[in-house]
């Protein structure tokens, strides 16, 4: 599998003063981040790599917790500080093609109701996704406990939307039970 022969740990590796990781596809990924000045450390839990057709290779995701862990369960009832963050591989995108995407993969995880209950949420994220983003830009999609979910792109922040049911919905895009790719899943959550 092409992203199991890609992604390579290189602890111990410092780039300047920051510590990197994981390395794949090219991308160096930081074994911490915090979110706000004052908040936790969070650690880089894994990395993956997202394929369209199974040959485009689209993003590099990494998710970023509190408390490190496994299974998905216990990440969405932790209630902590994380972070999804994902580096983009396409020359160019449009933002909204991103963002249709997204609401694709977000729309398979939620049943109906709470669909219709977060529709505000929805466009709300997504009219966050305008203009083009290309190589190398990322989107960092942060749960931060009492004020929701945090959206920042190519290094702007977009704004928050209030709520952890929102921010659970998002995540499971990638860790749910309908992720947008089971081996994707499967590396964010440090089982590969």
């Amino acid at each position: 599998m092409k992203s199991l022969r890609l992604f390579a740990f290189s602890l111990g590796l410092t780039l300047g003063t920051q510590l990197f990781a994981a390395t794949l596809n090219d991308v160096e990924l930081p074994d911490q981040v915090t979110l706000l000045d004052s908040g936790p450390s969070l650690t880089l839990n894994g990395v993956a790599l997202r394929q369209t057709y199974m040959i485009v290779d689209t993003y590099v995701g990494g998710l970023y917790l509190q408390t490190p862990a496994q299974n998905e369960q216990v990440i969405f009832e932790a209630g902590e500080q994380r972070r999804m963050l994902f580096h983009v591989l396409l020359k160019k995108v449009t933002a909204s093609k991103i963002a249709r995407a997204l609401k694709d993969a977000l729309v398979v995880n939620l049943a109906k109701p709470d669909q219709q209950r977060l529709e505000p949420e929805i466009n709300q994220f997504l009219a966050m996704f305008e203009g083009k983003l290309h190589k190398g830009d990322e989107v960092s999609i942060d749960y931060i406990p009492d004020l929701g979910t945090r959206v920042i792109i190519a290094g702007q922040s977009k704004g928050i939307i209030p709520g952890k049911e929102f921010a659970d919905a998002l995540l499971a895009i990638w860790i749910g039970k309908n992720p947008v790719e089971d081996s994707f899943k499967q590396h964010v959550l440090g089982l590969n």
